[in-house]
């Protein structure tokens, strides 16, 4: 090989190493240790939210049947008892309706059920008084028990004490104030409602 020749040869040979070495990743040292950079750290931070729901409760007040509601034209306050403690009943039902003028103690004794949102008095077909308020459960109507005859006693209030009825309440016509009593006697010694005979006593 000529002197030219052998330029040209050691020229490409140092343009080739001074390629590589340029492209090529720096050597490392023996004994040294890479460590990789650590990873961006996210933090993630949950926020709780507690709903709090607050419960009201509403309490309905009693509703007292002794007050009578209001009277339109042409009727009249009536208060009916009912003593049914023979049957386990703590004190007499006591009750203010309001009916026409002139209506008997059978539309007296309708109304206060419709008030009450009890059955309607159960009579029988000579039109004796059954039960009121389903006791006694059908088909008991008058009947004689154990301890003499069990049935629905009627009594006019309006005065210092109870009377006993001598008409049937088909034939009694409610005015304003009138008060009208049922005890229900399981044989036995005939009494009067357990409450007061007087309207302004028993009207709320």
């Amino acid at each position: 090989m000529n002197r030219t020749a052998r330029l040209t040869a050691v020229s490409l040979c140092a343009t080739v190493v001074a390629l590589v070495a340029c492209t090529a990743p720096a050597p490392v040292p023996s004994g040294s240790t890479t460590t990789a950079p650590a990873p961006s750290s996210t933090t993630s931070t949950t926020v709780s939210v507690t709903t709090t729901t607050t419960s009201t409760s509403t309490t309905v007040p009693a509703v007292n049947f002794a007050k009578c509601p209001s009277a339109a034209a042409g009727q009249v306050r009536v208060m009916v008892v009912v003593d049914a403690t023979a049957f386990g009943a703590a004190a007499p039902s006591i009750v203010c309706v309001v009916v026409a003028q002139g209506s008997s103690g059978i539309t007296a004794l309708a109304a206060r059920a419709a008030r009450l949102g009890t059955p309607a008095p159960r009579y029988s077909s000579s039109g004796l008084l059954c039960a009121i308020d389903s006791k006694p459960v059908a088909p008991a109507c008058g009947q004689s028990g154990p301890n003499g005859y069990e049935y629905w006693t009627y009594w006019v209030g309006g005065t210092a004490s109870w009377t006993f009825a001598t008409v049937g309440p088909a034939s009694r016509q409610m005015q304003d104030g009138t008060v009208e009593g049922w005890r229900f006697i399981p044989g036995g010694s005939v009494a009067s409602p357990g409450t007061s005979s007087l309207f302004a006593q028993l009207v709320a």
